[in-house]
């Protein structure tokens, strides 16, 4: 080898390890934090009724110091529906200008799948999405503005902040 090659060598061994150490794992909460990001929607079709339902997806960013967000099929199946959602929506409806809660027919909360699936313990961040059904046919309004409110919990029961959407308009069909 010629010292050029070997001094090449040399600058590339220095500057990768020069460069993995500059890599410091972030120092995120416990405490899952989360931050709006998008609301989108689309109508489709029931596959079984064929009627129309608006089809919402809300997008969070999210940073959670251990990695514990979301839950497996079986830890889905020990839970209980309505008192253990890990994703939790609350509706609002605009009425008179005004957005005040609004209970709908059927829960918009439900759970989200595991984000980290080799279950090592360390932080995690990325974006969450999450689909929203509402069958038209059993929303009382027409062109209906509303806009949800947000929390996520993780396995270990700790709650993050509460994250606003902007308004959307449903059933304007």
């Amino acid at each position: 080898m010629s010292k050029q090659h070997f001094k090449g060598l040399i600058f590339l061994v220095v500057g990768i390890f020069s460069l993995s150490s500059c890599y410091k794992e972030p120092d995120f909460s416990l405490t899952p934090a989360i931050e709006f990001d998008s609301i989108t929607k689309d109508i489709r079709l029931d596959q079984f009724s064929g009627a129309k339902k608006d089809s919402i997806i809300v997008s969070v960013k999210f940073q959670d110091g251990d990695g514990d967000l979301g839950f497996n099929a079986e830890e889905i199946g020990s839970k209980v529906p309505q008192t253990d959602y890990n994703y939790v929506v609350k509706s609002f409806r605009k009425t008179k200008g005004v957005f005040t809660q609004f209970n709908t027919f059927e829960t918009l909360s439900g759970f989200y799948p595991r984000l980290k699936t080799d279950d090592k313990t360390g932080p995690i961040e990325g974006k969450l999405s999450y689909r929203i059904e509402i069958e038209t046919a059993f929303w009382p309004f027409k062109k209906d503005t509303v806009k949800f409110e947000v929390y996520i919990k993780d396995r270990a029961g700790n709650r993050s902040n509460t994250v606003e959407t902007t308004p959307i308009v449903l059933n304007q069909l």
